[in-house]
């Protein structure tokens, strides 16, 4: 069975291959990842799935092929990325992407 400890130790491994700092955050909506000269992720810590889901969600923005300028594309590509590459995905983790999906093309529509 895969424990939480679990998670977080493959997400840092994955940082760490990658060269990306972490910085650990306490609410969720306050994630982000900037990639440049310098690998960075704001993330919650890991302390259940969903934010294993977000934290591989960010560090799927430096790993994604998807830099297009299109927000809703980097944000799916980021969420693709990360539950191609997680140890596990759940119901949900896939509710939570879903939820996040959503609130961006909610956002868009508001804008337009």
């Amino acid at each position: 069975m895969t424990t939480i400890a679990d998670l977080k130790k493959h997400f840092l491994k994955l940082c760490a291959d990658e060269e990306a700092d972490v910085q650990w955050c306490d609410v969720p909506s306050k994630a982000l990842a900037l990639s440049g000269e310098l690998e960075f992720i704001l993330t919650p810590h890991i302390t259940s799935e969903v934010a294993y889901a977000v934290a591989m969600h960010e560090l799927g923005h430096i790993k994604s092929r998807d830099q297009s300028t299109d927000q809703i594309g980097r944000e799916r590509a980021a969420w693709d990325w990360a539950r191609r590459n997680a140890l596990m995905w759940t119901p949900h983790m896939a509710g939570y992407a879903a939820a996040s999906l959503r609130w961006y093309e909610a956002q868009r529509r508001r804008s337009m």
